[in-house]
């Protein structure tokens, strides 16, 4: 043995005792893969309450009609055969079952590590990072605009969690970058600090197109062409408004065979009826009007049929989260794209709380359920939201992954068990004691979560009082100071950072003309 080795053995610098206890309170992430649900779905409709849904959606779209604001849009429309006047698109039954016909029910969702590589569609469901908060709650615990810090911090989280499958694209809104810079730090961030599935910039149509050419320079033409690399969220302006914004970025990615999150923003009561089911008539005619446009531009082309659900509030008009009826409609909406054969995506997690206290673990607990019981697949904002999605906290976004983590287990379902051998346990303890000490316990034991405080009042009072909030803190410290980077080859990280310089070059040269 080397002198080395000797020394690794007995405690030395680079071992012993030490290196142990790092890696028991810094331990090497073991990441969850695709949740596959073996519990649910839950069913609230029979044949004849999905029928009329389905009728009142196309009965939307056949006889009221829905606006593209777009004239390529419209064109386009006008040319396959839909009765499009002025902005003003209808859509005929058998022509909008005809172009939804060819979505797919599922498809895998690759990251630039495959290892880290998903699945969506079925009964298989991803957690995606929070996205857009304009303001966060940062590591001292004080509200203020966020910044591209941020976002590469919530990155780095991401990668480090084990249950967050997509890190996503705009996990803070950078108000430190110039708003047509962003997506170009937000996409090479997300691609050099995690190695996970990412989401794309819907900006603009030129950043759209600025992310695929990121997307390709790190996974080839070919392969973004035959493969899901990216996923965008598009929002339809609810009631019945599908904007210019949206449309080209929804053509460039539908063009580049990747898919949207076509996403009704639905504030029941307000934007859409208060009624659940004509709430979801609404919203699903809107993703559906979308998904159907995007198979004019490339048929075959995987979409998702999205909704962002939330209640409002009588007495203030402000966005409710976790209470039931955007819950139930949940469920209906999974019924719904069960219905059509298409993925969907709902939003969860997230609070109008201020703080991630008893409120703010309510409504993201009770916006979570219905979610899942009615089998999404794609879950965004599944980590961090306060304020009404206007924040996101580093304390609750690492309190959240960890309920993701125990999310994911139940939804799991159970697992198969010897019973023969358990029985033998039974009979061997026999009446009055204990199975700490058997090896199925050893083997199986109860999954706890690392923030939850179960000890007793006087140790917690010794160890400092720490409540919700600063638990969470300290441990987003301890998980971004033990961020590790994903490595990536040399010749993609000068490509990318030769792009975005050349790109932010032109951005800037056109803001000085």
């Amino acid at each position: 043995m080397s002198k080395d080795q000797t020394k690794n053995r007995r405690g030395g610098r680079s071992g012993g005792r030490s290196a142990r206890v790092a890696a028991r309170t810094n331990p090497t992430p073991v990441y969850l893969p695709t949740l596959h649900r073996s519990v649910g779905p839950m069913d609230l409709l029979g044949p004849e309450g999905v029928e009329k849904i389905h009728n009142a959606a196309i009965t939307i779209l056949e006889s009221i009609g829905i606006e593209f604001r777009d004239p390529v849009a419209l064109a386009q429309w006008k040319k396959f055969g839909a009765d499009v006047h002025d902005q003003r698109v209808r859509i005929g039954r058998e022509m909008l079952m005809d172009l939804i016909s060819t979505v797919p029910t599922d498809w895998a969702y690759h990251g630039r590590n495959p290892n880290r590589s998903t699945k969506v569609g079925g009964r298989d469901t991803v957690f995606a990072n929070a996205y857009g908060a304009p303001f966060v709650y940062g590591l001292d615990g004080v509200r203020r605009p966020s910044t591209l810090e941020d976002a590469r911090n919530f990155f780095k989280l991401a990668q480090m969690s084990q249950s967050m499958h997509v890190p996503g694209i705009l996990p803070a809104e950078p108000q430190d970058v110039p708003v047509p810079l962003r997506h170009l730090e937000l996409v090479s961030a997300a691609l050099t600090l995690t190695d996970k599935p990412i989401k794309g910039s819907v900006l603009s149509e030129t950043a759209a197109r600025d992310t695929m050419d990121m997307l390709r320079i790190v996974h080839g033409e070919q392969f973004v062409d035959e493969n899901v690399v990216v996923a965008a969220l598009l929002n339809c302006n609810t009631p019945l408004v599908w904007d210019d914004t949206m449309l080209q970025s929804l053509r460039v990615y539908a063009a580049a065979n990747q898919p949207c999150l076509l996403s009704p923003f639905v504030l029941a009561g307000a934007s859409t009826p208060a009624s659940p089911t004509g709430g979801v008539a609404l919203l699903i005619a809107e993703s559906l009007a979308g998904m159907a446009y995007s198979q004019i531009i490339r048929r075959g082309c995987p979409m998702v049929l999205g909704v962002a659900i939330m209640g409002v509030s009588m007495k203030t008009g402000a966005p409710m989260m976790g209470s039931p009826k955007p819950g139930l409609m949940n469920l209906l909406v999974g019924q719904m794209a069960r219905f059509y054969g298409v993925p969907w995506r709902s939003c969860t997690m997230w609070s109008g709380s201020k703080s991630p206290d008893l409120q703010a673990g309510f409504d993201s607990a009770n916006s979570m359920w219905p979610v899942l019981l009615g089998g999404c697949n794609f879950v965004v904002h599944s980590a961090g939201f306060v304020e009404g999605a206007l924040g996101v906290s580093y304390s609750k976004w690492i309190h959240d992954s960890y309920q993701l983590e125990s999310f994911h287990r139940f939804f799991s379902g159970l697992q198969e068990e010897n019973i023969d051998a358990i029985l033998e346990d039974i009979s061997n303890i026999g009446p009055g004691g204990h199975f700490l000490g058997t090896d199925h316990t050893r083997e199986n034991p109860m999954v706890m979560n690392p923030l939850q405080n179960n000890d007793s009042f006087e140790q917690w009072e010794i160890e400092g009082s720490a409540n919700a909030d600063e638990v969470g803190r300290k441990a987003a410290k301890e998980m971004i100071e033990n961020y590790v980077q994903p490595p990536m080859p040399s010749d993609q990280t000068g490509s990318l950072s030769e792009f975005v310089a050349k790109r932010t070059a032109e951005y800037q040269s056109k803001s000085d003309a």
